[in-house]
């Protein structure tokens, strides 16, 4: 597509939404009529909708608290970790402490970096991501996963690191769990 087209569709719609909260705005403080002269009561309205949301905003993160991608819940889930990967990333590369795990098995990766912000990630033979975490210089961040299948997986950098960052992959080999050694 052409980008002066792009950059056009782009214009008429922020100048519309720039118009639209101008509008929102300068009628904010206007009183909201409702039948014949009365008025809405905001300040009532906003007494009882904001303590709504926030019960209804802590409910939702409590519940969904578990299912985020923290270590701690994810060994809940899967298991204590039975393999164990050292990994550095570095510009361009990854340094793996193994490159062959076993399937089945809850697998952690203790993640960091030597120089700067990188993106952990793992794909299926498909090209599906799997999961992710941040490499980061000075800290190490910890991930487990449970590889479902024997096969080949391919770790990528997602965090843009440089000039060669589209070359920042390597690939894991997973077996079936009686073949590898934890």
């Amino acid at each position: 597509m052409n980008a002066w087209l792009v950059f056009a569709a782009f214009a008429v719609v922020a100048g519309i939404w720039t118009v639209a909260w101008i509008w929102i705005v300068t009628h904010a403080r206007s009183p909201v009529p409702t039948k014949a002269g009365e008025e809405f009561d905001l300040a009532g309205a906003r007494r009882i909708l904001l303590p709504l949301l926030c019960t209804v905003a802590f409910v939702l993160f409590v519940t969904s608290l578990p299912r985020l991608p923290y270590v701690h819940a994810r060994v809940r889930r899967l298991g204590a970790p039975v393999a164990h990967v050292a990994v550095t990333g570095l510009q361009w590369t990854w340094q793996l402490d193994r490159d062959t795990l076993p399937a089945g098995v809850p697998v952690e990766f203790a993640v960091t970096s030597r120089d700067v912000n990188h993106g952990f990630a793992i794909y299926d033979s498909v090209g599906r991501l799997l999961t992710q975490v941040q490499a980061m210089p000075n800290y190490t961040n910890r991930l487990v996963y449970r590889f479902p299948a024997p096969g080949s997986y391919v770790i990528r950098c997602l965090e843009y690191c440089g000039i060669a960052h589209h070359v920042m992959q390597t690939t894991l080999v997973v077996t079936g769990a009686a073949g590898a050694h934890p």
